[in-house]
């Protein structure tokens, strides 16, 4: 085709095949990368031609090494898996890519990326390889430095990892072991963390006979930070709660606990309430925190719970004021508190729940007994959702009024 092509030039267009070889050459020349050309068919399989290319990066002239075996660049450190690959690909007549240990002429070793393509006759016989020659000494360096940060990053995320294991388990034992029971009142919950840790927390202590205290509390943030927030908060709440009845003065003195020990931007928000079974009182207080609900079946009705109270821990109490509220319960009557994970709850469309549309959902099942009221009101959040899990961290805590 190309002497087709040439025999339509005239003579004055045509290349003479030095000027062509020379062209070649110096096309070779130019580039960074070593090429070299070895003989098939003569002893020992010797160069016959290398670039500029080459000896720049090799280190060696051409009078170095026109007339020996490439194999010159190999040395002690040399895999020989890598060579045995080439001897293979040499033999059977076809091309291979390889990267081995070589050295330059003043010793210094490289890394070598080499690709080998045979030039074959019109029998399909070898008759020369063409070599191009990479240095990947930087690429590999890059990659041994990559493999060494992977290595330290997979070591500090187990490190990682086991102390939010730890942290975990520390959180767990904050959380009720069991919850109180008796004729007058059945508790239940449900606590499902979104990371190992998370920011939710919540209590239920009996603070004298047949008058409970129920918390429910939400720290800014995840992880280990927002852990050790809910061990703070949840201690200095259990040092007032069983001192008075009264949740405003629980939340005040719980606020000034955490007052200046929070770190900055970082706040809680509560609802805490107090049933005195007894008379069948509940006093609340709402503390920068969802409202609470109280549910009556019979009547299909459900009563928000609120106080409207600032935040915790992120104003001294000589500029906030904490109130709280009553209310009268009745034999049947079922309250809820939770966190915010249910209620900020997005659908496929990017909608989020509407507050009409949870509290339709509890008036439906406000008669069933607690604990399974409390499980439909996760399995609803989540099928609205069309997720398997809450994208934050999940608490209700919920009771009833028994006869």
């Amino acid at each position: 085709m190309y002497l087709s092509a040439t025999m339509r030039m005239s003579e004055k267009e045509i290349v003479s095949f030095r000027e062509f070889e020379d062209l070649l050459i110096k096309a070779t020349n130019t580039t960074d990368e070593g090429i070299t050309i070895s003989s098939m068919v003569q002893p020992d399989r010797p160069l016959v031609f290398v670039n500029d290319g080459f000896e720049r990066l090799t280190g060696y002239s051409k009078a170095d090494v026109i007339g020996k075996n490439c194999r010159f660049l190999q040395g002690e450190d040399t895999d020989k898996r890598s060579v045995e690959e080439l001897r293979r690909a040499i033999k059977n007549g076809e091309q291979t890519t390889v990267e081995l240990l070589n050295y330059k002429k003043d010793g210094t070793p490289f890394w070598n990326r080499l690709s080998i393509t045979p030039l074959k006759d019109e029998n399909g016989i070898a008759t020369h390889y063409v070599g191009v020659q990479s240095d990947i000494t930087e690429l590999r360096e890059t990659q041994k430095n990559l493999r060494a940060a992977n290595k330290d990053l997979a070591l500090f995320q187990d490190k990682i990892n086991f102390e939010l294991e730890q942290a975990r388990r520390v959180q767990k034992f904050i959380l009720p072991s069991s919850l109180p029971h008796s004729d007058k009142i059945r508790f239940s919950s449900i606590f499902e963390p979104m990371d190992q840790i998370g920011g939710d927390f919540y209590d239920i202590i009996e603070i004298e006979k047949g008058v409970y205290g129920i918390l429910v509390a939400d720290v800014t943030g995840h992880g280990i930070q927002a852990a050790l927030l809910t061990f703070m908060s949840s201690f200095a709440f259990k040092n007032t709660a069983r001192q008075t009845s009264s949740t405003a003065k629980v939340v005040e003195a719980t606020n000034e606990q955490l007052y200046n020990n929070m770190p900055r931007g970082s706040f809680i928000t509560m609802f805490y309430a107090v049933y005195n079974s007894n008379d069948k009182t509940l006093t609340y207080t709402q503390a920068g925190h969802p409202e609470g609900y109280l549910l009556r079946a019979d009547a299909k009705e459900v009563i928000s719970l609120t106080s409207q109270s600032p935040l915790v821990g992120a104003f001294g109490n000589e500029s906030v004021k904490y109130t709280e509220s009553k209310i009268q319960l009745e034999v049947g009557d079922k309250v809820l508190l939770y966190t915010d994970a249910i209620l900020e709850v997005w659908n496929a469309d990017d909608v989020m729940m509407n507050k009409e549309d949870f509290t339709s959902f509890l008036i439906t099942n406000s008669h069933k007994p607690i604990k399974d009221l409390l499980e439909s009101i996760k399995s609803f959040g989540l099928s609205y959702s069309r997720h398997e899990v809450f994208t934050d961290d999940f608490t209700m805590v919920g009771f009833e009024v028994l006869g």
